[in-house]
C-alpha cells in the first residue's frame, strides 16, 4: 500500500509522526515530570520516616519524637497519594489530547487521498489503524510515558539515599538487576516484531469482519454459512496464534523482574540481618533499606508491561505512519495556470491523457467537450470508461497538462471550486445512513427546499419521495438499504444535479432504472444541457441513451478508436455495431421480463 519500514526500524524513524505532538505538549510533559518528581520525593521520605519511627520505638523515652514522626508520616503519605493522583490525571489527559489530534490527522489524511489508494486498501484495516492503533499510541503517550518517567524518577531519587545508607548493601541488593535488564533488552526486538504481527493480523481480521457483515445476505442466499463460519474460525485462530506468541514472550518479563527483586530482598535479609545483629546497621536503617528496595521493585516489576506498551505503541505508530506517509497527488499552485476563460463555462479539454494502475488503462486520450453538449462514451467492459470519468473528476491523479477545464489545468483548481464545477454520479454511488435530504445536500448544504425538490424532479424521484411517510426526512438505512437499486441511483443523480455543476459526468447511472423512467430523465438532462449550457458526459450501456448523444466516443483497451453520432458509428465501426446488437438483445430480454 505504502512504503514499508524495515523489520526493526530506527527509533527516531518510528517516532517521526509523534514527535510533533511531544513538542506541542512540551510544557504539559514538563509539568507532569515535575509532579512525578514530587511524587517520588514524597515516596522516598516514607521509608526514612519509618526509619525514624522504628528507631524511636527502640528508645521508648523519646515518645514525643515518635508522635511527631508518625504525624509527619501521615501528612507525607497523604501528600504522596494526592500528588500521585494529580500526576496521573495530568499525563493521561495529555495522552487523550494526542489521541484526539492523531485521529484528526489520520482522518484528514484519508480525506486527502485519491480513489486509487482506497481501491488498493482494505476498509477494515484502515478502520483498525484509525481505532485500535490510535488507542495503542495513546497508551504509549500516556501510561507508557508515565511509567517510564516514574521508573526513572524513582531510581534517581531512591538510589542515592540507599547508597548513603549502605553502599555495599546497595550494590549487593541491585546486583541481579543489570543481568535481568540485559536479558530483557535481548527480548525487546522480538517483542516489537510480535507486536507488529498482532496489529497486522487484527487489521486483516477487521477487514474480513467488515466484508462478512456487508455480504451476509449474499452468504445466506447461497447457503454458504458453514463455509464462512469456517473462514471466520480460521481468522480467529490466526489472531489467537499471533497473540499467544506475543503473550508467551511478554509473560517472561514479570518472572524475570520478580526474580531480580526477590534476589535483592534475599540479599538484604541475609547480609543486612547479619549487620543488624553485629551492630553495624540499626533496625531503623534496615527497615528503611527494605522500604527503598520495595519502592524500586514495583516500578521494575512493571517494566515488562512498560516494554509491551512501548513496543505495541511503536508498532501501531509504524502502521499509522504508513498511511500518513502516503502522498496525495500534487496540485499546481493557482498562479501556475491561466485564469478561467471569461466566456463560456464548462469547456472540458483532454489532451494526451495516459493513466495506469499497475498496468496501462488509458492511452493517449484526446477529446473536447463544449458547453451545452451531450456526449456519450461507449466501449466494452474494462475498456476504461469509468476510469476516464474518475480522471475527469480528479478522483484519480492525472498528469500535469492533460486535462483542462475552461483552459485551466485541472490540477490548478482548488478542491472546493472543482467539486462545485464538476459533479460525478456513479452506478454504485455511496449513500449514508441518513435521510434523503441529508444525502441530497451533501455537496450543497445550503440548498433551498425548492432547489432540492427541483433536483428530485429532474431525476424523476420526486413522486416516490412524496409517497414516503416522512418524504425528504425519510431514513434510507445503511448504504441506502431501504431503497431499491433504481431509487439509489436516482438519489445519487439528484445529489449531483443539486450542485448545478458546469460539467456533469454520469457513469452508467441508469443501469437499475426502467426504460420509461430513463427516457424522462434523459429529456430533463437534455433541457439542462440546452437551457443552462451544461456539459454532459454519459457512460451508458443502453442503446436508447446513446441515440440521443450528439457525439459518441468509442473506447477500446484505453484508446479512443472511433467517434461520431450513433448512425455513423453503426455504419463504420464493427465494434460499435457489435456493442449495439449486444445491448439490443439485452434490452429485448429485459422487456420480456
Amino acid at each position: 500500500m505504502v512504503e514499508r519500514a524495515p523489520s526493526t526500524p530506527p527509533l527516531r524513524w518510528r517516532l517521526r509522526h509523534i514527535l510533533p505532538y511531544y513538542r506541542e505538549n512540551l510544557w504539559g510533559f514538563v509539568v507532569g515530570f515535575l509532579l512525578l518528581a514530587a511524587t517520588s520525593a514524597t515516596a522516598a521520605l516514607i521509608p526514612y520516616l519509618m526509619k525514624l519511627a522504628t528507631d524511636a520505638l527502640a528508645q521508648p523515652q523519646q515518645g514525643q519524637s515518635l508522635s511527631w514522626t508518625v504525624g509527619l508520616l501521615i501528612v507525607v503519605a497523604v501528600s504522596n497519594a494526592l500528588l500521585r493522583i494529580r500526576s496521573r490525571t495530568h499525563i493521561f489527559a495529555i495522552g487523550r489530547h494526542v489521541e484526539y489530534a492523531l485521529r484528526r490527522s489520520y482522518h484528514a489524511k484519508l480525506l486527502s487521498l485519491d480513489a486509487a489508494f482506497f481501491n488498493r486498501s482494505k476498509t477494515g484495516d484502515l478502520v483498525a489503524r484509525g481505532n485500535t492503533d490510535v488507542l495503542a499510541v495513546r497508551m504509549f503517550i500516556g501510561p507508557g510515558f508515565l511509567q517510564v518517567a516514574n521508573t526513572a524518577m524513582v531510581y534517581a531519587v531512591t538510589l542515592p539515599v540507599m547508597i548513603a545508607l549502605n553502599p555495599t548493601l546497595t550494590f549487593l541488593a541491585l546486583l541481579p538487576f543489570p543481568i535481568i535488564l540485559g536479558l530483557t533488552r535481548l527480548l525487546t526486538t522480538r517483542l516489537y516484531r510480535l507486536s507488529r504481527a498482532v496489529a497486522d493480523r487484527f487489521g486483516l481480521f477487521s477487514g474480513f469482519v467488515q466484508e462478512a457483515v456487508a455480504g451476509m445476505a449474499v452468504v445466506r442466499a447461497h447457503a454458504r454459512e458453514e463455509d464462512w463460519q469456517g473462514r471466520f474460525a480460521d481468522e480467529v485462530q490466526e489472531i489467537y496464534t499471533a497473540q499467544m506468541r506475543h503473550t508467551r514472550l511478554q509473560s517472561l518479563f514479570g518472572p524475570l523482574v520478580l526474580l531480580a527483586g526477590g534476589a535483592g530482598i534475599w540479599i538484604i535479609l541475609l547480609v543486612g540481618g547479619q549487620e543488624v545483629m553485629a551492630g553495624q546497621l540499626t533496625v531503623g536503617d534496615f527497615v528503611a533499606f527494605a522500604g527503598y528496595l520495595a519502592i524500586l521493585v514495583w516500578p521494575t516489576v512493571g517494566f515488562g508491561w512498560i516494554l509491551t506498551v512501548l513496543q505495541r505503541g511503536l508498532a501501531a505508530l509504524e502502521r499509522i505512519g504508513q498511511v500518513l506517509d502516503t502522498e496525495p497527488f500534487a496540485l499546481l499552485p493557482a498562479t501556475d495556470a491561466a485564469p478561467p476563460a471569461t466566456g463560456q463555462r464548462g469547456v472540458l479539454r483532454v489532451h494526451g491523457l495516459h493513466f495506469a494502475h499497475h498496468e496501462p488503462i488509458l492511452q493517449g486520450i484526446d477529446l473536447v467537450l463544449q458547453p451545452g453538449s451531450f456526449i456519450g462514451l461507449a466501449g466494452r467492459i474494462g475498456s476504461g470508461k469509468s476510469t476516464l470519468l474518475h480522471c475527469l473528476a480528479r478522483l484519480y491523479a492525472v498528469p500535469v497538462g492533460t486535462v483542462f477545464l475552461d483552459d485551466q489545468d485541472l490540477l490548478a483548481i482548488p478542491e472546493l471550486a472543482l467539486r462545485q464545477r464538476v459533479a460525478l454520479a456513479q452506478q454504485e454511488s455511496f449513500l449514508f445512513s441518513a435521510t434523503i435530504r441529508e444525502n441530497m445536500v451533501l455537496g450543497h448544504p445550503d440548498a433551498t427546499e425548492e432547489a432540492i425538490w427541483q433536483a428530485a424532479e429532474m431525476a424523476c424521484f420526486a413522486e416516490e419521495i412524496r409517497r414516503f411517510p416522512n418524504q425528504l426526512d425519510t431514513l434510507v438505512g445503511e448504504r441506502g438499504i431501504t431503497l431499491s437499486g433504481g431509487q439509489r441511483q436516482r438519489l445519487a443523480l439528484a445529489r449531483a444535479l443539486l450542485m448545478d455543476p458546469d460539467v456533469l459526468l454520469l457513469d452508467d447511472i441508469f443501469s437499475s432504472v426502467d426504460a420509461r423512467t430513463e427516457a424522462k430523465i434523459l429529456d430533463n438532462i437534455h433541457v439542462l444541457a440546452d437551457s443552462r449550457r451544461r456539459t454532459i458526459l454519459l457512460v451508458c450501456h443502453r442503446t436508447a441513451a446513446l441515440h440521443r448523444a450528439e457525439c459518441i466516443y468509442l473506447l477500446e483497451q484505453g484508446k479512443i478508436v472511433a467517434q461520431g453520432r450513433h448512425a455513423a458509428l453503426m455504419a463504420t465501426s464493427a465494434l460499435y455495431l457489435g456493442l449495439h446488437q449486444q445491448m439490443a438483445r439485452h434490452e429485448a430480454l429485459e422487456s420480456l421480463q
